[in-house]
């Protein structure tokens, strides 16, 4: 698609550009696209929208409706940031036809006129001098360094600042009863499962739910200052692959911002690592106005730790959480088939990926009051053993020593799944451990 094109599209879905983007009727081929152009520019003016229909309209018979609305098919694959070069770059064509337009005209006429050509030459070059300077742009690891900007939580261990968080689960799996939960302890600062929280704004997008089950739960919840966006409202949330969606650009920056589900919130195709990507791509976008955002999605039917769709979805997270079911007393997995379960315990922790810490809790859920509590650790009588060994007599103990015991004392599976064992109790801080040559030495933390 041609750049003028694209231009057009943008403009036609977002003339708002127009009072920020230095471009005029000249910067466009005289013919149908200036026309186009100075129509929109037109309504604008008049009155700071632009119809489709009237557009089309008001064009000279030639310029078929098909036309206008082809413009539209650059739109989603180009973003607006990039608008300003690409202008750029159409008035530095534009300027180089007229260039040699004039200079094969005078040459024909065996007449040269720089005074003529000059000003144009004058305009390419301030064009080209506006050109990328990297070193505007990019910072110096030193310069980060002194920037006072650190990782931070705005539901510790959870849910990282500035971040975007993939929680996924199987439907009917409780998530939207998790993440209300969330929202009322961000939104009043009050702790959330125990962990601390960072009091800000938080906005409830929702694609999913029908009102009257979203208003009982807020009930149930009694929650008070969370701010909806459903599906019902006068101005529909936008879907992320629309034209509309930097409307949420507009959202209070510094929010808390949980869109309920991946799967509704655009009408691509979510096997599509190139749908996803735009999506993805837009959240950032939206994240880098300072935002959170936690981002629902479901689990296959198959296995529930499994996410549906394109793998583009978990490698373009900041964080992966999952939610799901695990039997009680051994805490091995099962299916859920999403019918309440007061007896249930549920596994929530980070999954395939995360950029910050990994942390896990189990949970039960009571269905009528509608929240989550802690549960034990199925960990915890392992971990206990443990501390009180390596606490016991002597200058620590070395790995080999501890796996010698534990053979004798404990019963484990795999030593992979033991050695793992040994770093969630560093984690928690129930021990340390230090090289000692070959040798991993872990000591008392005291």
């Amino acid at each position: 698609m041609k750049l003028t094109e694209t231009i057009l599209g943008h403009l036609i879905m977002q003339p708002a550009l127009l009072e920020r983007l230095d471009i005029r009727a000249e910067d466009f081929p005289s013919g149908p696209e200036r026309q186009i152009f100075e129509e929109i520019q037109r309504q604008f003016r008049e009155t700071l929208t632009v119809d489709f229909g009237i557009l089309a309209e008001r064009l000279r018979p030639d310029i078929q409706e098909s036309f206008v609305a082809s413009l539209l098919d650059g739109v989603p694959k180009t973003s607006p940031e990039n608008l300003e070069l690409q202008i750029r770059e159409v008035r530095r064509r534009v300027l180089t036809s007229r260039v040699l337009a004039k200079i094969e005209r005078q040459a024909k006429s065996g007449e040269l006129d720089l005074d003529e050509i000059r000003p144009d030459l004058e305009v390419y070059d301030r064009l080209k001098g506006k050109a990328f300077d990297p070193l505007t742009v990019l910072k110096t690891g030193s310069e980060l360094q002194a920037l006072d900007i650190q990782v931070d939580w705005t539901v510790a261990k959870l849910i990282p600042e500035r971040a975007i968080t993939l929680l996924h689960g199987p439907g009917g799996g409780y998530k939207t009863w998790l993440t209300l939960g969330i929202a009322k302890s961000v939104d009043t600062g009050t702790e959330f499962l125990g962990l601390a929280t960072k009091q800000r704004p938080v906005i409830y997008i929702d694609f999913e739910n029908p009102w009257p089950m979203l208003i009982d739960r807020v009930r149930r919840l009694d929650i008070r200052d969370v701010r909806f966006w459903h599906l019902s409202a006068a101005v529909r949330p936008p879907k992320l692959d629309g034209p509309d969606w930097t409307l949420y650009k507009s959202l209070p920056p510094g929010s808390l911002l949980i869109i309920d589900t991946a799967r509704s919130c655009h009408d691509g195709d979510e096997n599509s690592s190139q749908d996803v990507a735009l999506v993805m791509n837009r959240l950032k976008e939206i994240r880098e106005k300072g935002n959170d955002i936690l981002l629902l999605h479901h689990t296959t039917k198959i296995n529930e730790r499994s996410y549906k769709g394109s793998t583009a979805w978990v490698d373009l997270a900041d964080n992966v959480l999952s939610l799901h079911r695990v039997r009680r007393g051994t805490f091995e997995e099962i299916d859920d088939d999403g019918r309440p379960d007061p007896d249930a315990i549920f596994s929530l922790g980070t999954g395939e990926k995360t950029r910050f810490a990994p942390m896990h809790l189990y949970l039960t859920f009571d269905p009528i009051a509608g929240d989550f509590t802690v549960a034990d650790d199925p960990d915890k009588p392992t971990l206990d053993a443990l501390m009180d060994y390596i606490n016991g007599p002597g200058q620590g103990k070395s790995q080999s020593e501890i796996v010698a015991w534990a053979k004798e004392e404990i019963v484990f599976g795999r030593i992979s799944n033991f050695l793992a064992m040994l770093s969630k109790g560093e984690r928690e801080g129930r021990w340390h451990s230090r090289k000692d040559g070959r040798k991993r030495i872990y000591e008392p933390t005291t």
